[in-house]
């Protein structure tokens, strides 16, 4: 199957946030192994925004809650590596803990502790997890006593981390929570500790099996149950793919994890290959998130954020339904249709006049429309503006309304960059850029 533009803008959109016009140039030059291989192996690009404690330049980092959210989402706008920014993203949101229940440090901690292992073996992961100091502070570890041991993390860790409702019962959640005893996070200094005289180091019983099992011990049993892996792969698939499970390439994925150890890295490689990713009937079916909306928009554009401008974000954010770093309980963020309501959609309407019509420069206006002749036909530089924003093809009625408002009459040079701006609004509020 030929590789075409179209296609490594898809990529982009479905592995990172969409990206810049000239991110798309790059990977439609690589070719489709070469593409998802520069995504996958994104180690080996040089990203100094994470290397940066102050990339935004904030006069007193550490006296503003803020800081931390607009340095993160700054750090997942700018960054050149966007596979790894979506992953953070989409870990983040499993493995949930709002800013606002961790002190700087512990959160910041987290978030590098999500990207060192965004592609790692799960079973690895789930032990960082659960000896996070700010997970340990969301989820009520810190402190837990093997004479009252705290069984908030352990119910959640099956719940929503791992296996999911079914296989496990009340007992396991009290045997685990058990093992889970002794961490604790000391104040002032942030640090996580174990104290072996606070821990249960009796025999547990988890999931039906029995031995001296600490909190390692049981976040291993969980990731090597099959209904983790199933539960998971089948989550990727819904971020990535499509809402609607194809059963036949879920268990590739499965297959993928089991023959792997869990290794996530193969997981995503596999999902990339997969038909249904490709399948031009399954683009757009996905809702964009409100990061893929006001990133993506804002990336294409070539709009260039400061402190400002990304503080008006968290806000614009906020209001599209997503608190940045901060989602609502530990189930994660609204997703789907959940994004769709009226004050959201609004929102969304009004963060794309404000990119469009006053942040976005006029060079990256211009590569919207760049190439069209003079006088550029109306129908013309709607397809064009809309394609380069990632709508290959408007609904009738999005093209109808579009091309009532511009009129008939062809678009002279000196009123182009206007109307390509006029256009580009119109589509960024279409029902077509909703969806991905």
């Amino acid at each position: 199957m030929a590789w075409t533009r179209d296609d490594a803008a898809h990529l982009l959109r479905r592995a990172g946030f969409g990206g810049s016009l000239s991110a798309v140039d790059r990977l439609t030059a690589l070719g489709r192994e070469a593409a998802i291989e520069s995504l996958i192996e994104y180690s080996r690009v040089d990203d100094p925004v994470w290397s940066n404690d102050n990339p935004l330049g904030f006069a007193n980092p550490e006296d503003d809650w803020e800081v931390v959210r607009a340095t993160l989402l700054y750090r997942l706008y700018t960054t050149r590596r966007p596979l790894e920014a979506r992953l953070l993203w989409f870990w983040h949101g499993h493995f949930t803990t709002p800013q606002s229940a961790a002190d700087h440090p512990l959160f910041m901690r987290q978030m590098q502790t999500w990207r060192r292992f965004a592609t790692g073996r799960f079973g690895d992961f789930l032990v960082a997890v659960h000896k996070d100091g700010g997970m340990l502070r969301y989820l009520n570890g810190a402190g837990s006593h093997r004479d009252h041991p705290n069984e908030n993390f352990a119910r959640e860790v099956m719940e929503l981390y791992s296996t999911g409702v079914g296989p496990y019962t009340e007992q396991d959640v009290r045997e685990a929570a058990r093992a889970l005893t002794g961490w604790d996070v000391t104040w002032p200094e942030q640090e996580v500790v174990f104290d072996p005289d606070r821990h249960d180091a009796g025999t547990k019983t988890v999931l039906g099996r029995s031995g001296n099992f600490d909190g390692a011990a049981v976040m291993g049993i969980l990731a090597a149950r099959p209904e983790t892996a199933r539960r998971t792969c089948a989550k990727l698939y819904r971020a990535f793919v499509s809402d609607r499970l194809n059963l036949i390439e879920l268990d590739r994925l499965i297959r993928a994890w089991n023959s792997s150890g869990g290794d996530l890295k193969v997981v995503m490689r596999t999902l990339f290959g997969l038909a249904s990713f490709w399948d031009p009937r399954v683009r757009a079916t996905i809702v964009k998130s409100t990061l893929d909306f006001g990133l993506g928009l804002a990336q294409r554009l070539a709009v260039v954020l400061d402190i400002d401008r990304t503080r008006e974000a968290l806000w614009n954010f906020q209001n599209m339904g997503q608190a940045p770093f901060n989602p609502p309980n530990p189930a994660g963020y609204r997703t789907g249709l959940r994004l769709a309501g009226a004050s959201m959609l609004l929102e969304r309407a009004q963060w794309a006049s404000k990119v469009v019509n006053d942040w976005a420069p006029d060079s990256g206006i211009d590569a919207l429309s760049a190439g069209l002749p003079s006088p550029a036909s109306p129908d013309a530089l709607i397809t064009t503006v809309a394609a380069r924003l990632g709508v290959p093809s408007l609904a009738p009625s999005s093209r109808a309304a579009i091309a009532g408002y511009l009129g008939t009459t062809g678009i002279a040079r000196d009123r182009l960059r206007r109307a390509t701006r006029d256009v580009a609004y119109l589509v960024a509020v279409s029902p077509e850029y909703q969806v991905m």
